[in-house]
């Protein structure tokens, strides 16, 4: 009779940890659940990459601006020359977290 207790309560917690575990997938905020899978929040690494290009001195003249959407990066502003422009992407690409770059950035014109 014991045994039956011990298997219908084993059965009971693991029905309820399983129940848990699905509601975590059952939401309509997709960086909820990017979350729930060990992702860097979009705000995070909106931070962390415009930190990165303002403080490299290998960017300095550029104009940056940053937008994070589900870990894509969209990178967008100015800077000087296409070597700038490629070590943008190269950094902002090496940032824990980032799924994808989108380049909108623009090389100046020389006056």
């Amino acid at each position: 009779m014991s045994n039956r207790k011990g298997i219908a309560a084993t059965v009971l917690v693991f029905g309820l940890l399983a129940g848990l575990g699905f509601t975590a997938f059952a939401t309509d905020n997709p960086q909820a659940a990017a979350l729930s899978a060990g992702e860097v929040p979009d705000a995070t690494l909106n931070d962390r990459v415009e930190t990165l290009l303002r403080t490299d001195i290998g960017l300095a003249g550029g104009q940056f601006r940053v937008q994070t959407k589900a870990g894509v990066v969209t990178l967008a502003g100015s800077v000087p020359d296409e070597h700038a422009l490629r070590r943008a992407l190269d950094l902002a690409s090496g940032v824990k977290g980032v799924r994808e770059i989108r380049n909108s950035m623009v090389v100046e014109s020389p006056k």
